[in-house]
């Protein structure tokens, strides 16, 4: 097993720290401000420049072998797609802003190395902030869903997103305090996230959480019987805790399951349901390219034929809660492929060179899971905010410097 390199930063690493600092920033900044998501391509040109100054004074190791390469392969595919989908049928051109910045730094960060110590400070940073906002808003504000200035699926997602990176800190650390510190974040984490009421994230939540703990607590032959009831505790609490918080949410999805038996579609789920109908007709239109924006007009036409439902068509779907459909309708076979390239290569690339690092290797999965599951209800690749926490968290932890690296 390689060992992730822990020491406290030092001069050396200052340049290494600013390469990333478009991770931190959309770790952390990003959801604080207004427009946020606006903003990390400008962060990620200043890199560049940076990158370009200091790459005639320093010796930069190969990139031989590595998986950062082939995954900026698959970043330039997707915002190549994105670029075509966009210049023959329009599109959001935040979107393609954003994996256009994403595959510029993905090249440049190839030989890029990030500290240990780095990566902690980012999650731990970053969770204090979502714990802050989440808990503010829902108890002292009152609000019934957290979200602070987006809406509240992608917020659910980018605060899943760093409690997954915190729960495979608590079980790869092998140091007491840190393990205990991490534990108690992604426990915060986890509640928070059920304030946001945002079902199709709360459950892959759910469910890494509880199957690493599974996991962690049946594998550590180490443990003693009273840190093993003390974690089984801890975790009943805050999972009754986060149970009771989505009591309303969980009643509402049953209350629309009913509504849906007996034939009414109109509820939240009702209307999920009748999109992805009208999606799953509208993608064997235009299988190769795509219809883009026009997908909106196509949508109102087959409703004035009587081919999907006009109370669906009233809502005049800006996308069709599930990204694989949505991506389909928009932009064909090709970004279908080029989406679930940059979903799953992750993953696969984790597994082929950090099989011998745990902490790549399950936050990395733990997200592609997380965005899966997500992806079936919602459409994170489609948010300037979740696509950069994806991307650069994934570029990050490819990066993280192992003693031998020292």
């Amino acid at each position: 097993m390689l060992k992730l390199s822990p020491h406290a930063f030092r001069a050396s690493d200052w340049p290494d720290i600013v390469n990333f600092a478009p991770l931190f920033y959309v770790m952390t900044v990003m959801w604080w401000i207004p427009d946020g998501d606006k903003y990390p391509p400008a962060i990620i040109l200043a890199v560049l420049v940076f990158y370009i100054v200091s790459q005639a004074s320093r010796n930069r190791e190969s990139a031989k072998g590595c998986a950062k390469p082939v995954f900026s392969s698959a970043i330039t595919a997707s915002a190549l797609i994105c670029g075509i989908s966009y210049l023959l049928h329009d599109g959001s051109i935040s979107e393609l802003r954003t994996l256009a910045a994403l595959s510029v730094f993905s090249w440049i960060s190839i030989t890029f190395k990030l500290n240990y110590s780095a990566w902690l400070s980012g999650v731990f940073i970053a969770s204090a902030g979502f714990i802050s906002v989440s808990y503010y808003q829902y108890f002292i504000e009152g609000l019934p869903r957290t979200h602070l200035y987006y809406n509240p699926i992608p917020y659910a997602t980018g605060l899943a997103t760093v409690m997954v990176c915190s729960l495979f800190i608590a079980v790869t650390s092998r140091k007491l305090p840190l393990t205990l510190s991490a534990w108690a974040v992604t426990l915060l984490l986890f509640s928070a996230t059920a304030m946001t009421g945002t079902r199709g994230v709360v459950l892959p939540a759910s469910v890494i959480l509880c199957t690493v703990t599974i996991y962690y607590l049946c594998g550590s032959k180490k443990l003693r019987k009273t840190a093993i009831a003390a974690t089984v505790a801890a975790l009943t609490l805050i999972t009754a805790f986060g149970a009771h918080i989505f009591e309303d949410r969980i009643d509402r999805t049953v209350t629309e399951f009913s509504l849906i038996a007996s034939g009414n579609k109109t509820s939240s789920i009702g209307l999920r349901l009748q999109f992805w109908e009208a999606a799953s007709v509208m993608a064997t239109m235009e299988p190769l390219t795509g219809l883009g924006e026009d997908h909106k007009s196509v949508y109102q036409d087959l409703a004035a034929q009587g081919l999907v439902d006009r109370t669906a068509a009233a809502y005049a779907p800006y996308h069709y809660h599930n990204q694989f459909l949505d991506t389909l309708v928009k932009r064909g076979v090709p970004g279908l492929l080029a989406l679930l390239l940059l979903l799953s290569l992750p993953s696969a690339l984790a597994a082929k060179y950090y099989r011998d690092t745990p902490l790549v290797l399950g936050s990395i999965g733990g997200m592609s899971i997380l965005y899966t599951i997500a992806s079936l209800t919602d459409v994170p690749f489609n948010h300037p905010v979740t696509i950069n926490l994806f991307v650069l968290s994934s570029l990050a932890l490819f990066s993280l410097k192992t003693e031998s690296q020292r």
